[in-house]
């Protein structure tokens, strides 16, 4: 329990200010049972009623100033009074509260000016459950970057130590580990049955588990196999965590919880971009960033005493056994009456009728087109450019692996500028605002880099993290948002098919050209496919400050 202690010396409307009490973004207190009386020295607690805490009280104690306890008393014509106002909380912000501590405690003294939403804060106030949930989230969706951006930036290591260190077969590998997008749909077709919460939890674990296991790989394409699973298994509990994220939070934040998310997928990502010097220690030393990555498995294992079941998908799960109730009755029911029901005509289906309606309901095709089309010619020009970047760096531009890293943070770190702002700005004035100059940005940007060499490949990158990354917390929420509950695990399974579908022709049509062609005209060529996504997006439907009822208006959105 974390307290703050003010004691300062105030006019009365000051003090009739401080016992208001408080409803801004971070905080609402409840209202004080009795009046206040200023005449005597008193004092007042005012509890939160909502905000991300898991306690907050916050006791005014007061006294008027006589002439010789208050400083120039007698100059002053208001009444004066002597203050303490003591503030005792508990943040629910489980693993994160080391880095959100400081700015709420210079909020708390004093408050946020009624309308202010300062950049660290949602710009809808959290719940204690929602903040609880938040971090919850952005710890796996750390891990997710750990299990999953692992091979990806250790593959040209691995290649040269069990393989014959070509393109072509790190393509070919890589190919083959995301076909394994199957499983992921696997698993989000189970997340909408038996829940999201469950199905992250499990997917997580097996994946750390395997990923600890490749470390002792004896080839390369036992390596393959091991990632297969794990890979797709770390995305599956990667879109079940975002999924509950989506479903629980306010419609005006959920963007940026999506753009915080990704930051932590970045973290995740840079622990193991941190970790490639030790592949200089000797051909086996890609095996240590494995281990590393294994690591993760105590705090998925701690994660589950915070991840709560999104009560969207709990009011599911009941109006599911509401209509399997009622269809079983009517059933039992309709027995002795069987004769008189069949001469009568045919009769309602409690599992098609207005029982069943909530939270059941089609899937928008077109809707559906539109991410489909939008994230395979995406991951068209993302996955064999995230994948190969780390292997033009070593072979083309002559980096070590130390050199590697220092290049990767060095430009994708700035890039959470971008995720920041783009989250913010999504919120505030649409989802298309960011997704279109991101996806541009991505394809521009990127294919300079793999042109250039010296300064103007250190610039190509560094503007792509930041401008690309804008559209990254929209790019997260938006095909969530479009279906309704029943199939949102689904559809963000199979959206992941037919986006890793793109990513397996990417990377392809990349590992031969680029033996053949070279970089620069390769990508150059494959980043027309980010642009044409960008165009894409312009028919989305806005989707920003809307409930997902709302959005999804054809039955009531459980």
């Amino acid at each position: 329990m974390a307290r703050i202690n003010n004691l300062f010396e105030c006019a009365e409307s000051e003090l009739r200010d401080r016992l208001e009490p408080r409803d801004d973004v971070l905080l609402l207190e409840s209202a004080p049972e009795d009046a206040a009386d200023l005449t005597k020295s008193g004092s007042i607690t005012l509890t939160a009623e909502s905000g991300p805490f898991v306690t907050c009280q916050r006791t005014v104690r007061w006294q008027p100033c006589t002439t010789d306890s208050c400083e120039d008393s007698a100059a002053v014509p208001q009444q004066r009074f002597e203050l303490q106002q003591t503030i005792d909380y508990q943040l629910a912000v489980p693993y994160w509260r080391w880095l959100y501590s400081i700015p709420v405690r210079r909020a708390l003294p004093d408050g946020l000016a009624q309308g202010r939403r300062p950049w660290w804060a949602t710009p809808d106030r959290l719940s204690g459950r929602q903040a609880t949930l938040v971090a919850s989230v952005t710890l796996l969706n750390m891990v997710g970057g750990m299990l999953y951006g692992l091979l990806s930036q250790v593959l040209t290591f691995v290649a040269e130590d069990l393989g014959d260190g070509s393109r072509s077969q790190q393509t070919t590998l890589l190919a083959v580990v995301r076909i394994g997008v199957v499983v992921t749909l696997v698993v989000m077709v189970f997340a909408d049955r038996i829940g999201r919460r469950k199905v992250a939890l499990g997917s997580f674990l097996v994946a750390a588990a395997l990923t600890l296991i490749t470390a002792l790989a004896p080839s390369l394409w036992a390596v393959g196999a091991l990632q297969f699973f794990s890979r797709n298994l770390a995305i599956a509990g990667l879109l079940c965590a975002d999924t509950i994220a989506v479903e629980e939070m306010p419609p005006g934040s959920r963007a940026m919880v999506a753009g915080l998310g990704t930051l932590a997928y970045g973290l995740g990502a840079g622990i193991i971009v941190m970790t490639l010097p030790l592949a200089d220690l000797g051909n086996w030393g890609w095996r240590l960033t494995f281990v590393v990555a294994g690591m993760s498995l105590p705090l998925i294992w701690n994660v589950r005493k915070h991840l709560p079941e999104s009560r969207r998908f709990q009011k599911l799960a009941q109006d599911r056994e509401s209509v399997a109730l009622a269809a079983l009755g009517t059933e039992i029911a309709a027995e002795p009456l069987a004769p008189l029901m069949a001469a009568s005509g045919p009769q309602p289906d409690p599992a098609t009728g207005p029982a069943a309606s909530s939270g059941l309901r089609r899937i928008h095709v077109w809707r559906f087109v539109l991410i489909a089309g939008i994230f395979f010619l995406l991951n068209v020009f993302l996955a064999p450019a995230s994948q190969l970047q780390n292997d033009y760096l070593r072979t083309e531009v002559g980096f070590s692996a130390l050199m590697i890293t220092l290049f990767v943070i060095a430009t994708s770190t700035p890039g959470a500028i971008g995720v920041l702002l783009g989250g913010r700005f999504a919120d505030k004035h649409g989802r298309k605002t960011t997704i279109v100059p991101g996806l541009l940005a991505i394809g521009i940007f990127n294919a300079v880099f793999f042109s250039v060499v010296g300064v103007p490949m250190w610039f190509a990158s560094l503007l792509g993290s930041i401008i690309g990354g804008m559209a990254a917390p929209a790019l997260a929420v938006i095909s969530p948002e479009l279906f309704p509950t029943s199939h949102r695990g689904t559809v963000r399974g199979a959206v992941a098919a037919v986006a890793v579908a793109g990513s397996v022709i990417g990377l392809l049509f990349a590992g031969n050209l680029i033996d053949a062609q070279g970089y620069g005209f390769t990508f150059t060529l494959l980043a027309i496919a980010p642009i044409a996504a960008a165009f894409v997006a312009l028919a989305l439907p806005e989707t920003r400050g809307k409930e997902l009822e709302e959005i999804n208006p054809s039955a009531a959105d459980s």
